[in-house]
């Protein structure tokens, strides 16, 4: 008996969210202009940094280094959490926030697993693998995104 009640716990502790997670299961709402920063930084500035731009009509203007790219966007929910799906429409092909440059418009549709935090952040993050008892595990998040007229 006390190791299936440990089991149980161990598995309510594994599916409960962490703190500061939000609980919301209706797909995200991101009209507004947004800036993205990576967690990983050189000389305490985040390497990376960009503005997101989601439009009521489903366009996203992105904004990173001297790239310029417009996609189509929508949010989506399933079982492992929020998804942003994009799709390049259109880029000037000059260097991004790393120094890499797009060689056109790259086909097909681009999704970034984003975890909506109680404070009103957006933590960004790669695909959740599975457990072998089939919970999501999530690691290795890379950055966030903040509403810009929130933004310190």
């Amino acid at each position: 008996m006390a190791r299936s009640l440990a089991a149980g716990l161990m598995m309510l502790a594994i599916a409960a969210p962490a703190p500061g997670v939000a609980q919301d299961r209706e797909p995200l709402r991101l009209e507004g202009l947004y800036l993205f920063h990576t967690f990983a930084q050189q000389d305490g500035q985040p390497i990376c940094m960009e503005s997101w731009e989601f439009q009521a009509d489903g366009v996203m203007l992105i904004q990173s280094g001297e790239e310029r790219v417009r996609a189509r966007y929508r949010t989506e929910i399933d079982r492992d959490g929020h998804w942003v799906v994009s799709e390049m429409l259109e880029t000037n092909g000059a260097p991004d926030c790393m120094g890499r440059r797009a060689s056109g418009v790259r086909p097909g549709e681009n999704r970034v697993y984003v975890i909506p935090m109680n404070d009103g952040t957006i933590t960004t993050c790669p695909p959740p693998t599975r457990a072998p008892d089939g919970a999501p595990y999530i690691s290795n998040c890379y950055g966030k995104i903040v509403l810009a007229s929130e933004a310190g």
